[in-house]
């Protein structure tokens, strides 16, 4: 009997309720339609081996809120944060690789297969990396505290010169 609809009886408390009712899902009005949303999202997902690239789409949806209110942030006030964009883009990127390889990854993989899970993730820090040096190049970063960086930015040079320093006895 597919397509069909049961009606079902679901008592939750008032928070729960108030929660329901302020919830906003895209073509979902009454508590019935939330519901009916929740559930097709919930079994969308158990029954998905997510790739890379949906995996990547559900997390900047989950964000897209707070990305918003940057923006609005950001047009109404005049500013620009690098480094929050940075950590905008790069989590969810992050992210989306660990959950895209939590498929991947069976419990008896060779050492290949371990081999290329490690390049892939250091490859993923060192583009932060390499994006947090970029901001670092410039006495004041365009943010909303220009001194985000310069402010870490001692503590950084340090492991740098301890690896530089490493390099050399080696």
């Amino acid at each position: 009997m597919t397509g069909r609809t049961v009606p079902l009886s679901v008592r939750v408390t008032h928070e729960d309720a108030d929660f329901l009712s302020e919830l906003e899902i895209d073509g979902a009005e009454s508590p019935s339609e939330k519901l009916r949303a929740l559930i097709a999202e919930a079994k969308r997902k158990s029954e998905t081996e997510s790739g890379f690239t949906e995996a990547q789409a559900e997390l900047q949806r989950l964000i897209r809120p707070l990305v918003e209110k940057v923006q609005d942030y950001e047009v109404n006030h005049d500013r620009y944060s690098q480094l929050l964009h940075l950590g905008l883009d790069w989590i969810p990127d992050a992210m989306a690789e660990l959950v895209a390889q939590r498929y991947k990854v069976k419990s008896m993989q060779s050492d290949e297969a371990m081999q290329l899970l490690e390049r892939r993730i250091a490859d993923r820090m060192f583009r932060l990396i390499e994006g947090f040096l970029r901001l670092a190049v410039t006495q004041e970063c365009e943010g909303y505290d220009p001194e985000v960086v310069q402010k870490r930015w001692s503590r950084i040079q340090q492991l740098i010169n301890v690896v530089q320093m490493s390099e050399k006895i080696e």
